[in-house]
């Protein structure tokens, strides 16, 4: 559930994440495993990373998320533990896709970036006379989007003030 905050990813594509498709710091997505059918990389914050770190490797196995190491991890139980641990229960999984972009907008990141950083194509025209690959700008976005869920996650009580009545 923490890469999919920390990456905006499409549940099927983290899910199905073979350890091929990361290279460094970086997720190269291809067209064949996703909705846009574009070649994608993603950056990866150094919050995500931990998270591909932590993770037990199972032999043979291409797959990140996995338990048995023949198959990706099916999401229904750490879906259900999150709503239990959040308390709330009218949400679907999709629904941490549209967090972290709220997210992303909230750090003041750039609306085009944000949208990159969701694997959304952009205009086609844009597309066409603007070549960058806007790789910095997103490890950018993704790092501020790490330490606004380290923030709400882990709030230090150095940034919250005591409240008094008045």
């Amino acid at each position: 559930m923490r890469f999919l905050f920390l990456t905006a990813a499409r549940r099927g594509e983290a899910r199905e994440l073979p350890w091929s498709e990361i290279d460094g710091t970086d997720w190269h997505l291809p067209g064949a495993r996703n909705k846009v059918k574009v070649n994608l990389t993603r950056p990866l914050s150094k919050a995500a990373i931990g998270v591909l770190e932590g993770l037990p490797r199972v032999e043979g196995s291409p797959f990140v998320f996995t338990s048995t190491g023949a198959a990706p991890l099916h999401l229904g139980k750490p879906f259900a533990d999150l709503q239990e641990a959040t308390g709330i229960k009218n949400w679907r999984l999709h629904d941490i896709r549209r967090s972290s972009r709220t997210l992303l907008a909230r750090a003041g990141v750039n609306a085009d970036i944000a949208e990159r950083c969701l694997g959304h194509v952009v205009g086609s025209v844009q597309r066409i006379y603007n070549r960058h690959n806007f790789h910095r700008e997103m490890a950018e976005a993704y790092e501020k989007l790490a330490s606004l869920i380290e923030n709400i996650v882990h709030p230090s009580s150095h940034r919250v003030g005591k409240l008094r009545v008045v």
